[in-house]
């Protein structure tokens, strides 16, 4: 299986030959069998309030665009829900937004646009839950060859 890897994923989860380095205009990872039907967008849980709070509107035409083009979009987020909502990652210490606001925008945002999101423990968590949601689209998708 060899995974895809968009171009401007700063600290990419696998390098080396099973990797292919490509522009993704919709997410960070996807595998060659779902390019352009499934991908994951990752972010840390800085990343992710970021996203939801700052950068909301460029986070939005993201996942719009990817359901525009009948894309899967899942976020694996490098952290617990529970530490995002307590804001209890690097630098949440010092952010206003009150907890109740962030599990009220997640869940927002997951159910207007139909994403998924994915807690993780770190790095080697998110492989590992990422290559299972690999597989599982590939059987969604009816290719389930090469898993």
């Amino acid at each position: 299986m060899k995974i895809i890897v968009d171009t401007r994923e700063q600290s990419p989860i696998w390098e080396g030959k099973e990797v292919i380095v490509k522009k993704l205009d919709e997410g960070d990872y996807t595998i060659e069998s779902l390019f352009n039907k499934a991908h994951i967008e990752r972010k840390s849980g800085q990343d992710l309030y970021g996203s939801i709070i700052q950068g909301h509107e460029r986070f939005r035409k993201e996942i719009e665009r990817a359901n525009s083009k009948g894309i899967k979009l899942s976020v694996f987020v490098e952290c617990s829900k529970k530490d995002f909502v307590g804001k209890k990652f690097n630098g949440g210490w010092r952010l206003k937004t009150k907890p109740a606001v962030l599990a009220k925008i997640v869940s927002t945002i997951q159910e207007k646009y139909g994403i998924e999101f994915v807690w993780c423990d770190g790095r080697e968590d998110f492989k590992e839950k990422a290559l299972d949601w690999f597989k599982n689209q590939k059987i969604n998708f009816g290719s389930e060859k090469y898993v």
